[in-house]
């Protein structure tokens, strides 16, 4: 008799261990995993640092003060030099503002008949 209860509570001990292993497995099966989409605009750090050197690298500084120019140039071997990450936050916001202020331009120029101006001539020599 004494077997029979020792056997019968070893299989309610190992029928629990498995009820347990099977709930925490459809648990784990019901968590929501986060799949990127395929058109997903989720950009990490590097892929976004390469994105603003390349822009930043592109205004033609010539356009530029002269004042604004010295500073660009400095941050831009700085983020050439090391990362664009190595740059601060106020860095980055001034190179961002002379990259849009310098495509606001090239757009502008490149439309003269829409803005009702004539393009700058000292563009079209570059």
């Amino acid at each position: 008799m004494n077997t029979f209860l020792v056997t019968l509570l070893g299989l309610e001990v190992g029928a629990l261990a498995l009820a347990l292993y099977l709930y925490s497995k459809v648990k784990r099966g019901q968590t929501k995993r986060r799949v990127e989409a395929p058109n997903s605009t989720y950009k990490s750090r590097y892929v976004e640092d390469l994105e603003s050197l390349e822009r930043w690298q592109k205004m033609d500084l010539s356009r530029l003060h002269e004042i604004n120019r010295d500073e660009v140039e400095k941050l831009l071997a700085e983020a050439q030099g090391a990362s664009a990450r190595s740059l601060t936050s106020q860095e980055r916001a001034f190179l961002d503002r002379m990259a849009d202020a310098y495509d606001r331009v090239v757009r502008r120029d490149a439309r003269p008949e829409a803005s009702g101006r004539r393009p700058n001539p000292a563009s079209r020599a570059s």
